[in-house]
Formats: structure tokens, sequence, C-alpha cells
């Protein structure tokens, strides 16, 4: 007999295992292990949809015929030794993990059974070992490189060797501000059915301290609604995707994104299908070119990306900080208390919903944390908790790399700073602040701009020479001494508050 182990972000029948058992003599394993669940303080909504997604994931394995054992446990060795005691296996297949802590929790299993492991395919379009060949050690890593390569071997939007349309990227089109008035298609919501209003009992009454609220929990949780989900964004939501990507409004934390990476991070759709749901749309003119590129670019390019820095640089790339930020995250990371109207929007909306989009996450939050020189793991280990879709392998070259610079450059050619001026330009969030915008140095000067200026003056040693900083380092050095020293001044009287008060303006 083999027992099939698929672990909570696996939840795919087209993952290799499957073509390994026999339904009728072989048995599926899956468990919820409290230890796992309990390891951080991860938002109850993500807890939800983990839980939700396995155990209906296990009813449609019995429906198709499959054995299947459940088990609720502390740990995954004391459920893997509960399973052998029923279950008289001889081997047990397992997919290779997403993170690298994980896979070395199963390296201490060995002992308890053999393990076979196979590729993770199709959870990712790359391979494990591919990336080698991708991010070779000797060379920079670049993005960009990446995905071009990506879309040639896959043959996505090309058109013989050249991309659709004649351009790889239409990054520079994705860019627009909000305008007034604008309003997006709502997503697509999915009610809790009986199974998951059982698993949102059980965290209520097992997690009750874990961060966020529940009473929104809306996500798909079975492969039918994450189909369903993807089809509704792709024609419904897709067309207005790729101009107001990096848009932010009040009131509306969705705008025009899939909300699908929950779904893709445990295996209920998978990145190809994702991909081709997109191309069809822009031949079939359901969707524009700009909107396509740009969407299918955050799978393929980015996500794919990011895997292979985790895969290539763990586990010394945890504990980076190229800047040496020691500072703790303030308690506002967990209350939104806070009077910076664009910081306490995007964590009282990911309380609630266990969800920001990429620009929320990077421009406020992340360039939030790098201005007060917040120590990286504890940033990263915020994100880890705070989203339904956050996992390790995403979230350290996302935080680490992209969002602080951590790195040295490793993944990103420059740090994600900003002064106020982008998160006006980008949103409507300034309207509302108590801060004023146009006001640098002031008693209610908007805190960004001199943060921004303080933080690249204390590290000119370090990004100075940075080509695409010089033209940030030649603007700053253009301002009359007078008002350099002014910014200066606040921005170490805020750095010295933020220390001392856990900045509250």
């Amino acid at each position: 007999m083999k027992t099939l182990w698929i672990l909570g972000n696996q939840l795919n029948k087209e993952l290799a295992g499957f073509k390994e058992i026999d339904r009728k003599k072989d048995v599926i394993l899956l468990i919820e292990s409290k230890k796992r669940s309990q390891w951080r303080n991860v938002h109850k909504q993500k807890l939800v949809l983990v839980f939700s997604a396995m155990r209906h994931f296990a009813e449609e394995l019995k429906e198709a015929g499959y054995t299947v054992d459940y088990r609720k446990t502390h740990s995954f060795a004391e459920g893997l030794k509960e399973h052998l005691k029923d279950y008289d296996s001889e081997i047990c297949l397992l997919h290779e993990p997403t993170d690298y802590f994980i896979e070395k929790d199963f390296d201490k299993l060995h002992k308890i059974i053999n393990f076979k492991i196979l590729s993770e395919k199709p959870l990712f379009l790359v391979g494990k070992k591919d990336w080698e060949k991708y991010l070779p050690k000797d060379k920079s890593w670049k993005q960009e490189k990446v995905y071009q390569r990506l879309r040639k071997e896959q043959n996505i939007l090309m058109e013989g060797d050249r991309p659709v349309g004649g351009k790889w990227s239409y990054d520079t089109e994705n860019r627009k501000p909000p305008k007034e008035g604008l309003r997006f298609e709502e997503p697509l919501n999915f009610l809790p059915d009986e199974i998951t209003k059982e698993v949102m009992e059980k965290v209520s009454w097992e997690y009750p301290d874990h961060f966020g609220e529940m009473e929104s929990f809306s996500w798909p949780v079975t492969r039918e609604e994450s189909l369903k989900a993807l089809e509704y964004f792709i024609y419904q939501r897709l067309k207005t995707f790729g101009d107001y990507q990096d848009a932010m409004i009040t009131d509306d934390p969705w705008m025009s994104h899939s909300l699908l990476s929950g779904a893709i991070n445990i295996g209920l759709i998978t990145p190809r299908e994702v991909i081709e749901k997109a191309e069809k749309a822009y031949h079939d003119e359901k969707a524009p070119l700009s909107a396509v590129e740009g969407f299918i670019r955050q799978i393929l390019g980015w996500r794919e990306y990011i895997r292979g820095v985790y895969l290539r640089s763990m586990p010394e790339y945890e504990k980076t900080n190229y800047f040496d930020h020691q500072n703790p995250l303030p308690s506002y990371y967990w209350t939104g208390k806070t009077d910076v109207f664009c910081v306490a929007t995007a964590v009282t909306e990911v309380i609630k919903n266990g969800y920001n989009h990429h620009i929320q996450r990077l421009m406020v939050l992340g360039n939030w944390a790098n201005l007060l020189r917040i120590r990286p793991q504890e940033v990263s280990d915020w994100f880890l908790e705070a989203y339904v879709d956050a996992y390790d392998w995403v979230v350290l070259p996302n935080v680490l790399g992209m969002a602080l610079y951590a790195d040295r450059g490793l993944m990103s050619t420059k740090p994600y700073v900003s002064s106020g001026k982008y998160i006006q330009r980008m949103s409507n969030y300034c309207d509302a602040c108590d801060y004023d915008i146009n006001d640098k140095t002031g008693d209610r000067a908007c805190p960004f701009h001199a943060l921004y200026w303080t933080f690249l003056e204390d590290h000119r040693q370090l990004l100075g020479r940075n080509p695409r900083m010089r033209l940030m380092y030649a603007n700053w050095d253009r301002q009359k001494e007078e008002n350099r020293e002014a910014l200066l001044k606040k921005g170490r009287a805020l750095l010295k508050k933020a220390k001392e008060e856990d900045f509250h303006g």
C-alpha cells in the first residue's frame, strides 16, 4: 500500500502523485496540524481558507472513489504516526513542499516512513531544479530577462520569436492614477457553505487571538468556485485591470484585481490555466493587450521569478538586512490605529479581508516600514501572517527584496521608497488625511516627505552609485541647503518619535 500525502497548499488532482497510486488499494492523507497553524499569528481568514479548502478537497476525492484519511492532530508527525497505525503503507508519496522550513521539517519525518518526493508541477510552471539555469549563481538576476525567456519557451503571447504587439511589457501603460468617479465591476463573492461555517466556528474557538476578522470571508474554497472566479475576472474585470492596477481608492479594496492569488497558491487553479484564459481573452477581443500582458506578467513574470529567487537564495536570504534597520514594527500594523490615513486604510482593509493589492503592500506598507527603518524580518513576518495568499516562498523575495531592498538588490534594481507625492498621484487617500500633502516640514506636514529624504541622505553611501537612484539624489542635491536641513531635522524627529512613541503621526 502507498500513502499519498497532500499538503494544504497542494490541492490539485493534476499532481504527479495521483498517477502513481491505485484508487482501490492506496490511500490519500491530509492533516490539519494545529502546531503548524499556531506557528505564527496567521490571519483567521487564511486559516478558514486552507482548512475549508482541504476539507472540500477531501470530499471531492471521496466522491471520485479515493480512500481518504483526514486527520486533525497537533502536528504533522503525530498525524503521520496515527495514520500508519491504521494503514499499512510501505511508502509515502509527497510533492515538493513550497517552503524551505517545511521541507526541513519533512527531513525529520524520514525516520517514520520512506518518502518519495515528486515534482510540484503544475503548481508552478518552472520546476524546482530548472532555476539553476534561469538564475545562475555567477550572473546578475533580472526579472525582465527571465520573463522574456519564459514567454518564448512556453509560447505565451508570442508571434513566432516576437512578442504579440511588438513589446514585451506594457508596464508604462498600466500606471494611470484614479480619476474622480472611477468605479469597477464588483468581484464575485462566495457565501460560506456548511463546511466553511464549521471551519469558521473551529477557528473562532481554537484560534481566538489570531490576527484579523472572519465576518467578510467570501474566498473560493473549491476548484469549481475558483474556476468561476477566474472566468468572472477574465470576462468582467480584466479589461480595466491594466490601466488602473497601480491605483488606490478609498472604500474600494478590490479595484480590478483578480483576487485569485489565494486559490492559485493552494492549488485550486494552476498558473497555466489562468494564463491561458487571459491569453484567450485577448485573442477573443474581450480585453486589451496592455491589461492581458500586465496580468500575465504578474504570474509568469513575478510569481515564477520570486519563486526562483527564493529557491536559489535560501536559507541565508531570510536573514538579509542590507541597511541594518533595527526598529520594531509599530503596533498599528496590527490595529490600524494611526492618523497616517493611507497606512490606516491599508491595515484596516487587511484586518477585515486578509488582503491588500500589490501597490498597497509595496508603496504604502512596505515603503512606510522602510522609511521608518523597521527590521526587515519583522516586516516580512507581518506580511506572512497578514494575508490569505502569503507563503514563505512568495513573501521573503517580495518583502525583503522588492519592498525593502534588504537583499542589496539581488532581485530588484532599486529600493521602492517614495515621498507622499507618489501616494497623492496614485490614490485619493490624501484627500481624507489630516496631514497636508503640500507641506513638507510643518507640524502637519505629510511625514512621508521628510522620512523619504532623510532615508536617501542616511543611505547615500549604499545607494548613491545606483544608476536608478541618480535622479533622486540629483533632485535632493539641487534643493537649497536650508530646505535640506529642515527636511533632515523633521525626518530625524519623526524617526525619534517612531522609536519612542510607536509613531502616530
